[in-house]
């Protein structure tokens, strides 16, 4: 889901949420191009685990369990918590991916995040009618190798080739 240029909630303004869970109660997702002030060093330090040669960033995921850490991540690499994303993707969330992590087994694809968005699916249709999200499916290099408004503009695009697409 892509946040339109009307929303001006401040946590969602300018957001890209992947989406990774979907059912008759809620949508659960995580936001994954602002990052937070927090890295995967600061996290390994606290779990006593020497962390790798680089500092990266971790992502404000959503409001909800902030101090919550998973991994988005491509569908090759897995761990003990893993949950599949359409074929493509997992979500992982467990001390055994950060210590994986901290040993250079990565995924070639990933994001850290921190906390994660739910909404109630009565809330979320309610916002849809609104018109403050746009449905799109980015490609891995936008997931993974872009950020902030960056990659909000990207996303935006794709969903207005998208829609024209439609009507061509």
């Amino acid at each position: 889901m892509v946040a339109r240029p009307s929303v001006q909630d401040p946590f969602f303004k300018n957001s890209v949420v992947f989406v990774f869970e979907c059912n008759h109660e809620q949508t659960t997702g995580v936001i994954i191009n602002k990052k937070s002030n927090i890295t995967t060093h600061e996290i390994l330090n606290n779990m006593k685990v020497t962390p790798p040669m680089g500092n990266e960033p971790v992502y404000a995921g959503g409001p909800v369990s902030k101090q919550s850490i998973l991994i988005l991540h491509t569908k090759e690499w897995n761990s003990t918590s893993t949950f599949r994303v359409a074929g493509k993707y997992g979500v992982s969330s467990d001390d055994l991916m950060l210590r994986k992590y901290a040993n250079g087994d990565t995924p070639r694809g990933y994001k850290f995040c921190a906390g994660v968005s739910v909404w109630q699916n009565e809330q979320l249709a309610r916002e849809m009618e609104n018109n403050a999200w746009l449905l799109v499916d980015l490609n891995k290099n936008i997931i993974f190798d872009h950020n902030g408004l960056t990659q909000w503009d990207l996303a935006i695009e794709r969903a207005a080739k998208n829609t024209m697409d439609q009507y061509i």
